[in-house]
């Protein structure tokens, strides 16, 4: 009987064959790379692809920076599978001279009978590279909008731009769905108290994402339904698919702090056309601007952009019925850094952040939350920001000290070159570090209180010197215990694998970044081919990096991303 991989794994969960352990990320071979717009001195950006029987339409941003003061959005077509694209067009401008105002990110999908919808939202500015936060920008003084175009032509002509909300906020892809409504989700934001401990600069402000439809075509978008409103994630950037008649999934950005503390993307269901939407659960990806789709087979595809782990962009399939456990994520640009040898985890980092290594995993909601974190260590070297360990503050290991990274002289004294058992407990304002079961520091956390809980190197604010380190794991558990978020129990060891496993057997790598920063990337589309070949677009510097983005075409299959 041939089993599918999935079945392997379940099987070898329950003790009959062991999984393929992989030791590095995979990706899309550079053969199946193939470039679809680079101009010298453009910044190109937000992509996205539609596909017809015998031709292949790709539209994306045209801007003379990231934050840009000049924006254009063009199109291109591929007759050759997406191989080669040519008769670039531009569709539609803005810039601050002479509008004082920008297109921020244009969506792409196709309706059924063939048309495309570019949705695209606007941005209003005061000077020429005036670009605030998204809760600013959607004040009634400062104003946005959303706007669409449509083609019947494949994209070679357009009917628009024509405004359809005063909103704007990011708007997902236009989706058509099985009762003929068309639907989009746009972020907005709103005022909230219920947030300890504000991050600057969004304040007392979070994002929340409302679904929008349309009964005429996208003529008029008469109703609005939340599809997911949390003050503490913050949810925004959400893309839908419908995996069955009136079954919806949304899969969200995190907006909280902008996704730096650590919280996996949500995903929620609708079961009735997007009037109301189910309790969001933690998907194992952590994806900004997440663009799901369904595939021939029946599985969904998310493409994505995992702003705080390796930067690139990824794809991911899996069953619609699957459930998920918290998966850490990760960034480790060099993968010989981080190496799994006789049932232990070698770490060793140096200076630089792609020679830096990062686990991370859920946050702690504020100081009333708690957190432990076990581990059994050996620290062979380890300069300041070499080997630490985030839960409740940041602890710094050397090789003859353990200390609190942010209050150095909160520490003890001893040969941590020897493996130890390290228990870090942070609860009701108060840090403890236990070291082979004996107590050896407690001190109150103070102004050193950090929510992030991760382990591995730390690079400081720009500066990413001091890192270098050489240290062995033999086991981790982390438990994060919040009062209205979700808290995690997580438990590994190196005999089963690298602490990102599923990042490593289920993720697929589109390209690496070699920028190694997260806006230079990640706004991606993607469309499966009659024939079942899957297209993915996206804007990428590469690696080496090249000055400014371009916008890339990857070639695969289904049978390629499981």
């Amino acid at each position: 009987m041939n089993m599918t991989r999935r079945q392997a794994l379940a099987l070898a969960g329950a003790g009959f064959a062991k999984p393929v352990i992989r030791a590095g990320m995979r990706s899309v071979p550079e053969p199946a790379r193939f470039t679809v717009a680079q101009e010298e001195g453009w910044y190109l950006h937000s992509a996205g692809v539609a596909a017809f029987d015998d031709e292949l339409v790709c539209t994306y941003r045209r801007s003379d920076a990231h934050l840009a003061s000049e924006v254009e959005t063009w199109c291109a077509r591929s007759r050759d599978g997406g191989r080669t694209w040519t008769d670039p067009k531009r569709i539609t401008r803005l810039a601050y001279d002479p509008d004082r105002a920008c297109w921020v990110a244009p969506q792409l999908s196709r309706t059924r009978d063939g048309r495309l919808v570019l949705i695209i939202d606007r941005g209003e500015k005061l000077s020429k590279f005036d670009w605030p936060m998204l809760s600013q920008w959607q004040m009634k003084d400062r104003g946005m909008s959303n706007w669409l175009l449509i083609s019947r032509d494949r994209g070679r002509t357009w009917d628009g731009p024509r405004k359809i909300d005063d909103v704007g906020g990011e708007p997902s892809f236009v989706v058509e769905l099985s009762n003929g409504a068309w639907m989009y989700t746009r972020t907005e934001s709103k005022p909230t108290t219920e947030i300890k401990h504000p991050t600057p600069p969004w304040g007392p402000n979070y994002y929340l994402s409302m679904g929008v439809f349309s009964f005429d075509q996208g003529k008029t978008w008469s109703q609005v339904a939340p599809v997911a409103d949390s003050p503490l994630h913050g949810d925004c950037e959400v893309g839908v698919v419908e995996l069955e008649p009136g079954h919806l999934l949304a899969a969200t950005r995190i907006g909280d702090g902008g996704g730096r503390y650590g919280q996996p993307s949500r995903l929620v269901h609708s079961y009735d056309y997007g009037k109301t939407w189910s309790k969001p659960v933690l998907a194992p990806f952590y994806g900004q601007r997440p663009i799901p789709g369904k595939l021939k087979s029946g599985k969904v595809l998310v493409t994505y952009r995992n702003a705080w782990g390796t930067p690139a962009s990824y794809a991911f399939v899996f069953d619609p019925g699957e459930s998920f456990e918290f998966q850490p994520n990760s960034w480790i640009w060099d993968e010989s850094r981080c190496r799994i040898r006789n049932e232990v985890m070698e770490i060793q980092t140096a200076d630089g952040r792609a020679n830096g290594v990062e686990f991370g995993f859920y946050p702690v909601e504020d100081d009333d939350s708690a957190v432990e974190v076990e581990a059994e260590l050996l620290v062979r070297e380890a300069e300041p920001e070499g080997c630490l360990i985030g839960a409740g503050a940041w602890v710094r290991f050397e090789p003859r000290r353990v200390s609190l990274a942010d209050r150095p002289a909160d520490g003890f004294d001893l040969d941590t070159t020897r493996w130890r058992r390290y228990r870090i407990a942070s609860r009701d304002g108060q840090i403890r570090i236990y070291v082979d079961g004996e107590l050896k520091l407690r001190a109150p956390l103070g102004k050193v209180f950090s929510r992030i809980v991760r382990l591995g190197s730390r690079g400081r604010g720009p500066n990413f010197d001091k890192m270098r380190s050489l240290t062995l794991w033999r086991s981790l558990a982390v438990k994060v215990t919040n009062r209205r978020d979700y808290s995690i129990d997580w438990k590994w060891t190196a005999a089963q694998g690298y602490p990102d496993q599923f990042r490593r057997n289920r993720m697929v790598c589109l390209e690496r970044n070699g920028s190694l920063q997260a806006g230079d990337g990640g706004y991606s589309g993607w469309a499966q081919r009659a024939d079942g070949g899957i297209v993915i677009v996206d804007y990428t510097r590469g690696d080496p990096p090249v000055e400014k983005p371009l916008i890339r075409a990857y070639l695969t299959r289904e049978e390629e991303l499981i």
